[in-house]
């Protein structure tokens, strides 16, 4: 298995993904490009747009349920998807630079992002995270 990456799970009801990454950040990309498998969604080509946003601190997980909430609300408010990331922490928030396109199609709604079954281990050299997604 690869350093970096995410892979779908079995959920009775709901969508889950398996992320990993060698630290937070790749973790938190690796979770943006699951999440947006698991809608199916498809990125359209012309210049890139930069959205920047920010994510207030806290735990790990809450940051990254924040995080991927934000990309949600971006999906449907502008249907923006977004292939780069760059991250700067300070001791309040989390600044994102997220660069993408409008998307040209989705296969699948999800509703929210959830802590159900969240937590963020390290697991030998890399982070794992289960995340689940209310569908």
């Amino acid at each position: 298995m690869s350093l970096n990456g995410y892979e779908e799970l079995e959920h009775i009801a709901d969508l889950a993904l398996k992320v990993w990454g060698e630290d937070f950040e790749t973790l938190l990309r690796q979770a943006a490009f699951g999440f947006y498998h698991l809608m199916g969604a498809e990125i359209g080509s012309g210049p890139d747009t930069e959205e920047v946003f920010t994510i207030p601190q806290g735990s790990r997980e809450s940051i990254l349920v924040d995080f991927l909430n934000e990309l949600l609300f971006m999906v449907e408010d502008a249907q923006m998807i977004f292939h780069d990331f760059v991250f700067e922490r300070s001791e309040r928030a989390l600044t994102v630079r997220a660069f993408g396109c409008k998307s040209v199609a989705l296969e699948r709604t999800i509703k929210a992002v959830t802590f159900h079954e969240l937590e963020i281990e390290q697991v030998g050299n890399r982070l794992e995270a289960r995340i689940t997604f209310d569908v």
